[in-house]
């Protein structure tokens, strides 16, 4: 504590602090692991998977610019004790085991802070001789014969928050042929309602353009930003008509080239 008489200077920001200093706070992070898994042990332990987001958090990057960042500098890799750099995949898996809802909360009552969504499509290739399998464009515009995997992230922290479809809760696991569409409508049907200061932003591409899929989120406190499909005209709608003038506007659409 600081003894001298007068008005104390405030600390520096993080942001500030030298890149050494920053990464050495960041490497004495540790949280409790949990027992041992059967078969092979685990690559990245839960200290790695927080060392990652608090270091990206610091920087204000998001999961995959962390993860091109850690695969074009090794010596970032090295400072963060990581035996190696994970995939998104397994950010996604083993950030799903860290105690998000506590450290989202507020003390004071307070409400939480505004968070950045994304409905995600991915491609999973099959073989040819697979009867379920379908052909489908991937994210590129690519053909692939195979299925869909169909997900609700949180873009801040790389958590899946959906991937079972209201009300069967089945894997959200289609053919590749079928629409994003109605499977995002489900899943965004399926988790419970967002409260905040601000409605948590939802980012979907251009297959995600329809007034049902605004209309389920803004039910869930949910504010849906989406790319606009040119191919179906002028917006039929009031609520993709708002979000096409959103796309519009500069912070808007910085936000939305974080999908």
């Amino acid at each position: 504590m600081d003894k001298c008489v007068g008005t104390p200077k405030p600390p520096p920001s993080l942001p500030e602090l030298p890149e050494w200093q920053l990464r050495t706070l960041i490497r004495s992070l540790q949280v409790p692991e949990p027992g041992p898994k059967p078969g092979r042990p685990r690559t990245y332990t839960h200290t790695h998977i927080l060392r990652i987001h608090v270091y990206r958090a610091f920087m204000g990057w998001s999961v995959e610019r962390m993860l091109r960042e850690l695969r074009r500098d090794p010596s970032l890799c090295r400072a963060l004790g990581l035996p190696s750099v994970p995939s998104r995949a397994t950010v996604s898996e083993r950030s799903k085991h860290l105690p998000w809802q506590a450290l989202w909360q507020r003390q004071g009552g307070e409400k939480t802070k505004r968070r950045v969504l994304a409905l995600d499509a991915t491609a999973l290739p099959a073989q040819a001789t697979d009867p379920e399998a379908c052909w489908g464009r991937d994210s590129k515009g690519q053909w692939v014969y195979g299925y869909k995997l169909h997900l609700l992230l949180d873009l801040d922290t790389g958590e899946i928050l959906a991937h079972k479809i209201a009300p069967t809760g089945l894997t959200s696991v289609t053919p590749a042929n079928r629409h994003d569409g109605p499977v995002g409508w489900a899943l965004v049907r399926g988790i419970a309602s967002w409260e905040g200061e601000k409605p948590s932003l939802l980012l979907g591409d251009s297959a995600y353009d329809a007034e049902g899929l605004f209309q389920a989120a803004e039910e869930k406190g949910l504010l849906l930003l989406s790319g606009h499909n040119r191919r179906r005209g002028k917006p039929r709608g009031r609520r993709r008509g708002e979000n096409l003038r959103r796309l519009q506007r500069g912070a808007y659409r910085r936000l939305y080239r974080r999908r």
